[in-house]
């Protein structure tokens, strides 16, 4: 990833997210450096995926503000904010089965063939598990490998915001490392990576800031360095 392309942080700033009526999220303030990993971490339920899907521009704020830089993405539509430097990985994957690696990803990346090519090379050395399936379709990928073909789609176009929502789910323990570690060097490689997940040891291994939802309220925002073995950290996770 190219340094110009991605030394630019999120902001959000007191989103709160209600259906019919009811707040289900927020307000919720979250802070995401450029080169940073925040770790936003709660039970099913807690509002996670609703956050990153707020950020993503799939579901709507009915208040709060959204930036990526000093650009304001509240109100525009989620095509617009990829074009601004958001990449959104859903939890699910939802790949389209029936097209292959590169298909996957000659669909997702921008510019002409010689461009796209070099992206596609570029995601390969980054996922090189990929690299020796690039011309199977997605169905017949294992969970892990899918899991990667999502998360390299998502950043293939080098976004300044990256978003994961559960990406080690469903995953054995030695593909979660591996997952992981990749998502940090995208962190290292100057994004700044939004990620909900369940596995708490794991987030905490490579996250910066750790974020605590409980009920759609945030609980607790800290440096990692701070949860780590603090009681109260355990005690937010559970929502006391």
């Amino acid at each position: 990833m190219t340094e110009a392309a991605v030394r630019i942080g999120l902001t959000v700033e007191g989103v709160d997210v209600r259906f019919a009526g009811t707040t289900i999220l927020g307000p919720v303030s979250v802070k995401v450096e450029p080169g940073s990993v925040v770790a936003v971490l709660g039970a099913n339920g807690a509002g996670k995926s609703t956050l990153l899907r707020a950020v993503a521009g799939v579901t709507p704020v009915s208040s709060g503000r959204i930036y990526v830089g000093e650009t304001e993405i509240s109100d525009v539509t989620p095509e617009r904010r990829a074009a601004l430097g958001v990449g959104w990985c859903p939890e699910g994957r939802r790949l389209f089965p029936g097209l292959t690696v590169d298909e996957t990803l000659d669909v997702a990346a921008p510019g002409g063939r010689r461009e796209r090519a070099e992206r596609i090379g570029a995601m390969l050395e980054l996922f090189p598990v990929l690299a020796d399936k690039r011309r199977e379709t997605a169905w017949r990928l294992s969970g892990g490998q899918q899991q990667m073909l999502a998360i390299a789609r998502a950043v293939i176009a080098e976004p300044s915001v990256v978003l994961l929502d559960e990406p080690s789910l469903g995953l054995a323990p030695v593909v979660r490392d591996q997952m992981f570690a990749t998502i940090r060097r995208l962190a290292t490689s100057g994004a700044a990576v939004l990620l909900a997940e369940q596995d708490t040891p794991r987030a905490l291994s490579i996250a910066d800031r750790v974020v605590v939802l409980a009920r759609g309220q945030l609980i607790l925002d800290w440096p990692t360095t701070m949860a780590v073995g603090n009681p109260h950290f355990e005690q937010a996770l559970m929502g006391v």
